[in-house]
């Protein structure tokens, strides 16, 4: 998976590769900045923007899924982590709320 952002904008750029085949997978234009993405599945992106938590299939030609809005108490924290169940049903974003490096505090 590759990120650019768009010069001049609040957008980012996804583009999805498959290395062994030297080809472009899919791509999508993000309406905001992702601040964080991992893979979720061997087929599934997890990707966090400011507001909003998206899964993105590799599969077929659909474009990311919002599944939920990111809660108030996250705002301006560092998304460290996101992790799912296997059924997609239980999904947990995990970030470090602003403070002394010595003592991070956990936001879930």
């Amino acid at each position: 998976a590759l990120k650019a952002q768009q010069a001049g904008t609040a957008q980012d750029h996804l583009q999805i590769f498959n290395i062994e085949a030297k080809a472009k997978i899919k791509s999508h234009q993000m309406p905001e900045l992702v601040v964080f993405w991992k893979w979720i599945t061997p087929k599934m992106l997890g990707l966090v923007t400011q507001t909003s938590v998206y899964h993105w299939s590799i599969e077929g030609d659909s474009e990311p899924v919002k599944m939920f809005e990111r809660t108030a108490n996250l705002a301006n924290n560092q998304i460290i982590n996101y992790r799912c169940d296997p059924t997609e049903k239980w999904l947990v974003l995990i970030g470090i709320a602003p403070g002394a490096p010595e003592r991070p505090q956990l936001v879930k």
